[in-house]
C-alpha cells in the first residue's frame, strides 16, 4: 500500500522537480489514451470509465454465445473477425462491475473501412455488404451513416473478398 511514508522515501532517493512531476503526469495520460484503441464489446462504458472499472473477470467471455470477447491486458476486447456481434446483451447482463451495462449504447464504436480490394471500388457490381447490414448504414457509394451503424460486423463477415476492416 502506497502511503505518505512510501512517497517520502521515494522522493528522498529520487530527485524530481515540480515541472518534471507535472510533465510525467501529462505524458502518462497521453500514452494511456493512445494505447487504448482496442475494440470494446457493445454496451461498454466510455473508454476511461471502462478501463477503470473492467477488472478482467472474464464473465462476459463465458456469456458471449458467439465467443467474440477475449481479454487483452486484463480488459474485455471484442473480436469480430469470424462472426458478427448480434448485440444480444448477454455480456452486459453478467458484468458485475457494470463496465458493460444495458443502459450504455449498443454500439461497438467500430466502423467499416473499405480497402482497394472492394469490388465497388474496382467499378464492379456488388451489394453484399449493403444488403447484409441490418441497420442499412452503408450507401451505394460506400459511405457510412454513423448514426445508424452499430459496428456489428455483418458487412465484414459477408464480404467474400475480405475488403472490409474495422477502425
Amino acid at each position: 500500500m502506497k502511503n505518505e511514508a512510501y512517497y517520502q522515501a521515494y522522493l528522498s532517493h529520487n530527485q524530481i522537480s515540480r515541472r518534471g512531476l507535472f510533465r510525467s503526469l501529462f505524458t502518462a495520460k497521453k500514452t494511456v489514451v493512445s494505447e487504448k484503441n482496442l475494440p470494446r464489446p457493445p454496451f461498454a462504458a466510455k473508454e476511461d470509465l471502462f478501463s477503470a472499472v473492467c477488472n478482467g473477470c472474464g464473465e462476459c467471455i463465458l456469456a458471449c454465445p458467439n465467443n467474440l470477447i477475449r481479454l487483452v491486458q486484463n480488459q474485455a476486447v471484442l473480436e469480430i473477425d469470424y462472426a458478427p456481434c448480434d448485440l444480444c446483451g448477454k455480456c452486459a447482463e453478467v458484468c458485475s462491475t457494470h463496465a458493460l451495462h444495458s443502459h450504455f449504447s449498443a454500439d461497438t464504436l467500430l466502423r467499416p473501412n473499405f480497402s482497394s480490394k472492394c469490388l465497388i471500388k474496382q467499378n464492379q457490381r456488388c451489394t453484399d455488404c449493403q444488403t447484409a447490414c441490418p441497420q442499412q448504414a452503408i450507401s451505394s457509394m460506400l459511405e457510412i451513416d454513423n448514426e445508424r451503424c452499430n459496428g456489428c460486423g455483418e458487412c465484414k463477415i459477408i464480404c467474400f473478398v475480405a475488403a472490409i476492416t474495422f477502425k
